[in-house]
């Protein structure tokens, strides 16, 4: 029972810290060129992205959580960390958190839409 106790101790300890320690901020000006129906799009590095263009029902969506420069024609992007977590809820069988989770990643600038560089 004390051995479970100072392991349960342990963990809240550990939990505490982990939660109050600030997170390492997201790198999204380093960007790569990547080639998708015949355009380059620049994305962050560390992110992945659609394959094909988005559609109204994608822009509406991504404007609903805070992406504003979504247009015809953009592929979007996520940092890993937003997908990871995003998978997380998915394999919970909830769908539940997925919104907040997207919610959070715009106003933190890890979701976003990127532009054809030429037309």
């Amino acid at each position: 029972m004390k051995a479970l106790n100072v392991t349960l101790i342990s963990g809240l300890a550990l939990l505490v810290i982990g939660c109050s320690t600030s997170e390492p901020t997201v790198n999204t000006t380093k960007q790569i060129v990547t080639l998708e129906n015949g355009k380059q799009y620049s994305v962050p590095t560390g992110s992945s992205y659609t394959k094909a263009p988005v559609t109204d029902k994608h822009i509406q969506r991504y404007t609903e959580f805070g992406v504003k420069e979504c247009k015809n024609g953009d592929i979007t992007w996520e940092m890993y960390s937003v997908a990871d977590a995003i998978n997380v809820v998915m394999r919970s069988g909830t769908k539940e958190g997925g919104l907040t989770i997207y919610e959070k990643a715009a106003k933190e600038g890890t979701i976003g839409c990127a532009s054809p560089l030429s037309n």
